[in-house]
């Protein structure tokens, strides 16, 4: 959120406490966006984790791997929510590959989203310099991508911000 307590959509938050969790689902009932909720403890590789956000997010088909999984994200048509959404990833426990494989679609989600003008929010429970690092190297990729002839008007890195004593944006 910001220093007015306003949720900046096609962000993505880190370290967020429950306290905070709290007010950025206010904000988004408020906003008429829908919440999605994930936890990541117990999932063991990247087969695992595609599998689960195929069931959190209600793919309406089978789907295999993390590509399948940004396209499918970046759509979500099927869940009928025309205000846009708010994730909030529970993740302390999770495996820090897993962690870095879901980091690592991010950018490329939000920036899906932002392309079509619906709000769309990540809110992370954890804050490390490893994670930073997967956001970075997938900003930079994003960053590069919209740099093509062909990109898509828009298409770029997002905004990464680190709550708590340590605010401040990582890159974006």
């Amino acid at each position: 959120m910001n220093a007015n307590g306003n949720m900046q959509p096609y962000t993505i938050y880190l370290g967020a406490d429950d306290a905070r969790m709290m007010g950025f689902e206010s904000s988004a009932r408020a906003q008429g966006l829908a919440i999605k909720r994930l936890d990541l403890a117990g999932l063991s590789d990247n087969a695992a984790l595609a599998d689960y956000l195929a069931r959190e997010f209600e793919f309406p088909h089978e789907t295999r791997g993390l590509d399948a999984v940004i396209d499918m994200v970046s759509d979500l048509e099927w869940l009928k929510n025309k205000h846009g959404y708010l994730v909030i990833v529970r993740g302390r426990t999770a495996m820090p590959s897993v962690l870095d494989a879901l980091a690592s679609l991010l950018p490329n989600i939000i920036d899906r989203w932002r392309t079509q003008g619906m709000p769309f929010v990540i809110v992370i429970d954890v804050a490390s310099e490893r994670l930073e690092r997967t956001l970075h190297a997938a900003n930079r990729l994003m960053k590069a991508s919209g740099s093509l002839p062909w990109a898509q008007p828009g298409t770029g890195a997002v905004d990464v911000l680190v709550l708590g004593s340590r605010e401040a944006e990582v890159d974006g």
